[in-house]
């Protein structure tokens, strides 16, 4: 079966927080801040947002979460995904263009810095960009650890809806970034 490359937020991630369990509500939030901050920002680039968009929106979905409405919820990490994209998609429809450079602030450190794209990664995103927004959504799930029943469930879709998706983003970006050809071709 022909591999995917990593997703954009796989190669970025401190070591430590790779291959974390979830974090459990007892463990408090800053802790499930440390572990989720970054992976719901690469979630949201695998959607199509900017760096600078995803930071924005993640920050906006952790604060829904206070003071203690994460300690409630049954799936916070997924509820987190759920509300960071409805977040992004309303800046998407009020975003004004720049005319100035954002200046740089001192104080605290910016998400944003720890998710710097390699080229292989950018070329991902930038593919993931051109997909059908269902098979996007499906394919983001994916690559963040979610099964294709659970992302049904989190979103409120058919369970083979989400797989049909999946299968045919898949299939789309196999064949954009020419996986089968590279296979062919280590196979001579």
């Amino acid at each position: 079966m022909t591999e995917l490359p990593a997703p954009a937020h796989i190669q970025n991630v401190p070591p430590a927080l790779l291959n974390t369990p979830p974090v459990r509500q007892d463990n408090g939030f800053e802790a499930f801040y440390t572990v989720e901050m970054m992976r719901v920002s690469a979630f949201l680039m695998n959607l199509g947002a900017s760096p600078y968009e995803a930071a924005d929106a993640t920050h906006e979905a952790f604060l829904t979460l206070l003071p203690d409405k994460w300690k409630s919820l049954e799936h916070p990490a997924a509820y987190l995904r759920k509300v960071a994209y409805r977040m992004y998609l309303r800046q998407a429809s009020s975003r004004l263009l720049p005319t100035d450079a954002v200046p740089d602030r001192e104080g605290g450190t910016c998400p944003v810095e720890l998710v710097i794209l390699t080229d292989e990664q950018q070329r991902m995103v930038d593919v993931l960009a051109e997909l059908p927004p269902a098979e996007r959504e499906a394919m983001a799930w994916h690559l963040d650890g979610f099964s294709h029943e659970e992302t049904a469930e989190f979103l409120g879709k058919n369970p083979a809806a989400v797989r049909q998706a999946y299968c045919r983003a898949r299939a789309r970006l196999i064949n954009v970034l020419g996986l089968k050809k590279e296979e062919a071709e280590t196979d001579e």
